[in-house]
């Protein structure tokens, strides 16, 4: 049986984890909201600019270099994970779907190149000896559109000069607190319906922001356009837009899934803390009471043998 002293250096030491897991829980917490809300404010430019490329679409066919395909010589990966750890399952389960989807689609270094976004990503990048050719770090926490800048520059104009002939993203999508998935979305050649849906996913199913789409939906108001100089201009400006608005948004929905699991990992520790400490409490109490009954005994005994 450990020594008093050592059972009661123990409760203090879990008592302090559990301080610090959850502070780091709470803090979370707030990231988690407020990457939300970051998103959510967001989202009427995102509705805007697609209700215009649909008006611009009417009069002009829209068709771009970023929005034709063309035969698939080579690909680029871009893996979204986490900066930090402390995370759960977060940046597993989104190792995973790269694991498998480089197993399923038999990718090699000839014709598929990686970009990390996120320090675990890189390392997880190099532990698999994939072909990576960028990594991007610190794009977290409260993310603003010029943050994701560099990212969407680099994998446009990639896409542009014939580096790449697909982009396909690996990131984790929101739902709600408890409740993240890991999505592989095709974001070049551009999609409008993907476009869409990306934007869309990014409401919770529940909760204070869950009635967004619906209350905008309502409140729209149809709205002529004079284009100048013409629309085939307007369509060329606003579709590397309409790309960096969506990888804007799988930024921040992989933001609040990351906060969101560590949220979940801290809670779950602090409550294992929390039931550790009881035990190691009870424990020193056994251990108390049985060296008072056990000294008392001996007082008893001597005075006894004395007398």
């Amino acid at each position: 049986m450990e020594s008093l002293q050592t059972t009661k250096t123990r409760r203090r030491a879990v008592e302090n984890v559990g301080q610090i897991t959850k502070a780091m829980e709470v803090v979370s917490a707030t990231k988690m909201r407020r990457a939300q809300e970051v998103a959510l404010n967001s989202r009427p430019y995102a509705f805007e600019a697609i209700h215009l490329l649909e008006k611009l679409s009417k009069n002009t066919p829209v068709q771009t270099i970023l929005t034709t395909e063309r035969p698939v010589k080579k690909t680029l990966l871009v893996i979204i994970a986490s900066d930090k750890g402390l995370t759960g399952a977060f940046n597993t389960q989104v190792f995973r779907v790269t694991d498998r989807l480089l197993e399923s689609e038999h990718f090699t270094s000839d014709n598929l190149t990686v970009v990390a976004v996120g320090k675990k990503t890189h390392a997880y990048a190099i532990r698999k000896k994939l072909n990576l050719i960028s990594s991007f770090y610190g794009v977290g926490d409260f993310v603003k559109p010029g943050e994701v800048e560099p990212i969407a520059k680099f994998l446009i104009d990639g896409f542009k000069k014939g580096d790449w002939d697909k982009v396909i993203t690996i990131s984790t999508h929101f739902r709600t607190a408890l409740k993240q998935e890991t999505l592989t979305r095709q974001i070049l050649p551009v999609d409008f319906e993907k476009i869409r849906e990306t934007i869309k996913e990014i409401v919770p199913e529940h909760g204070r922001y869950s009635d967004i789409i619906e209350k905008q939906n309502g409140n729209h108001v149809e709205t002529e356009y004079i284009f100048e100089p013409t629309p085939a201009t307007a369509i060329e400006f606003l579709i590397p837009h309409l790309v960096k608005l969506q990888i804007y948004h799988l930024i921040l929905e992989a933001n609040a899934s990351e906060h969101s699991a560590r949220r979940v990992a801290m809670k779950t520790a602090s409550d294992n803390a929390e039931d550790l400490a009881n035990t190691l409490t009870l424990e020193y109490n056994k251990a108390r009471q049985s060296n008072i009954t056990r000294e008392l005994i001996e007082i008893t005994s001597t005075q006894t043998a004395l007398n």
